[in-house]
């Protein structure tokens, strides 16, 4: 077999093809491929040792090209997956605990969206369902994989190697206009309680929200359905690309990233593809993310913010000219601005990015539904 060739397309599809055939020979034929690769890349002294793997792996399949039904080649090699999993566990599983209420997590979900087998390095994302039960925003994280003599090397959002392995990775793994943003995205971001967003449907208009049983979630619905982007960034997408399903990540310029998940019809925007403010995203439905369950109640996006790849408290965040409210135990959430409150299940009018909402005292939040005279519909 003569060595692979230079970027991504050289033992990937043959990989691809080989495992769609399953069978414990395929997984044998996929390990020799690995075994090349591996042999193939060179790796600079002095780099540490790879995270040690677990002993099973799973992955989904890449990006889909729409009306084709082929896929991109992506790095589907179970030493890459199993060496993903066991890193984002260790580097996560802590966080993920204390979001699902002390339950173990479970084995996180790995999308594969780039890859150069030839240098060596891999793009993605990963995310750690919420046990059945746990009404919990999934942990969510991105990836970047480098290959070395002793194995892969994984760095995960919010590790202190993330934005060095984003500074060092080639551009067809991780684009130039890309790199900057995703190492911003890695620390925390120092904003206090504005965000510089507006909020995730057409200025002018009014919607609903209702809790989303966590206080780093909300629930918006109303209109004609359509989530637009809350504000520029770069759109990547987590755990699945099916329809009502996926999870949408927006990582903007201050480094803060707002989720979006139960939307069906999902943008074609590719991973790591720039949008505007008021951008298309997708259309409002039931789906939960991550899961092939579906949720009650009428069509809506659920909303999240995440600061240095954790999920940020909502709570006195400021989003659209208003100061968002919300329990510690996530079951009520309001809105308020001077003058002004308003309960869920009351039209909340998006101001846009550019107001900001005078400070006020923020008085106890109530699940009652009851808004005040002066917040009208538009």
């Amino acid at each position: 077999m003569s060595p692979p060739r230079s970027g991504s397309g050289s033992l990937l599809p043959l990989a691809n093809r080989i495992v769609r055939l399953g069978g414990a020979g395929a997984g044998a034929v996929v390990l020799v491929l690995c075994a090349v690769v591996a042999h193939a890349t060179h790796s600079p002294p002095g780099r540490p040792a790879a995270a040690p793997e677990p002993a099973s792996a799973r992955t989904r399949p890449a990006h889909a090209s729409r009306g084709t039904g082929r896929t991109k080649p992506a790095a589907t090699t179970a030493p890459l997956v199993r060496t993903v999993r066991a890193a984002v566990l260790h580097q996560r599983s802590t966080i993920a605990r204390r979001a699902f209420g002390g339950r173990a997590p479970q084995a996180p979900t790995v999308l594969l969206s780039r890859s150069d087998a030839a240098k060596g390095w891999a793009f993605g994302s990963s995310v750690i369902a919420p046990p059945a039960g746990v009404d919990a925003p999934p942990d969510a994280s991105l990836f970047i994989a480098r290959h070395v003599r002793t194995g892969w090397q994984v760095s995960v959002t919010g590790s202190a190697t993330f934005a060095a392995f984003a500074r060092h990775a080639p551009a067809d793994v991780v684009p130039n206009a890309e790199r900057a943003l995703l190492a911003k995205y890695g620390k925390a971001a120092a904003t206090g309680k504005a965000t510089g967003l507006g909020l995730p449907w057409g200025v002018g208009k009014s919607w609903t929200m209702r809790p989303a049983g966590d206080p780093q979630l909300i629930a918006f619905a109303g209109g004609d359905g359509r989530v637009l982007a809350p504000g520029p960034g770069r759109l990547y997408r987590l755990c699945s690309r099916t329809s009502g399903h996926a999870l949408l990540l927006l990582i903007h310029p201050n480094g803060l990233a707002s989720t979006f998940a139960r939307l069906t019809a999902p943008t074609p925007v590719k991973d790591g593809g720039a949008v505007r403010t008021g951008a298309y995203l997708g259309t409002t439905g039931r789906g939960l993310p991550c899961s092939t369950r579906q949720a009650g109640g009428p069509a809506s996006v659920v909303f999240g913010l995440l600061s240095g790849g954790r999920p940020a408290a909502l709570n006195g965040l400021q989003i659209g000219g208003w100061t968002l409210q919300a329990t510690a135990s996530g079951k009520a959430v309001a809105a308020v601005r001077p003058g002004v409150r308003v309960q869920e299940g009351d039209p909340l009018l998006n101001l846009g990015v550019g107001a900001v909402p005078t400070p006020a005292p923020s008085p106890t939040v109530t699940a009652s539904p009851t808004a005040s005279p002066s917040a009208s519909p538009s």
